[in-house]
């Protein structure tokens, strides 16, 4: 009994990509920037006098993100009226942004999903010759003349369709005229 469950399911698996006649591939890349600082070691701060009465105080620190760690550098000037430890912890900030950016940049993940649909309205057409009908979304737009126009009462636009020959790859191109509820129809293709 298992062997012939075993057969059946693998004679569905094999026939699901025949019946799918439409795949595409879609690729989304998603940036992620939340770096989060998971610990902090080897703090210095040093404050020194700036010339004209100001003070700067600079920090440095290792930081781990992650199972990494990172060096993480940062300054604040300011005109004296505030305290050192004020200005070190808007340095300390500073710092850790700065190592939050540089490490999240590199933080990217690409998600690629292929997609099959075996609905014939959806499919782009191939092999169409005049007097094919179908719907607007399944003619290509030519790139050259995307600009609707009128003929004979009856909205029209330029189509392309690649096809495969066997002298190779040939872009043919045409007129589809709108016969109405988004049916329209080749009127010319060559």
């Amino acid at each position: 009994m298992i062997r012939r469950q075993g057969w059946a399911w693998a004679l569905v698996t094999m026939a699901m990509p025949a019946m799918a006649d439409v795949c595409r591939m879609q690729e989304r890349t998603v940036t992620q920037h939340r770096v989060t600082i998971e610990e902090r070691s080897s703090v210095s701060r040093d404050v020194i006098s700036m010339p004209g009465g100001g003070r700067k105080c600079m920090v440095s620190f290792r930081v781990r993100i992650g199972s990494q760690w990172h060096t993480a550098h940062g300054e604040h000037i300011w005109d004296g009226n505030l305290g050192s430890n004020e200005a070190c912890a808007q340095a300390t900030t500073r710092a850790e942004d700065l190592v939050r950016e540089r490490v999240g940049r590199g933080a990217s993940l690409t998600e690629r999903v292929l997609i099959c649909d075996d609905r014939p309205d959806l499919q782009e057409l191939r092999g169409s010759v005049t007097g094919t009908v179908a719907r607007n979304h399944q003619f290509r737009p030519h790139p050259d003349y995307p600009q609707r126009f009128w003929h004979r009462g009856a909205e029209c636009r330029w189509f392309l369709e690649p096809t495969l020959t066997d002298r190779g790859l040939h872009n043919f191109q045409g007129i589809i005229c709108e016969l109405g509820r988004d049916q329209w129809v080749v009127v010319d293709r060559f």
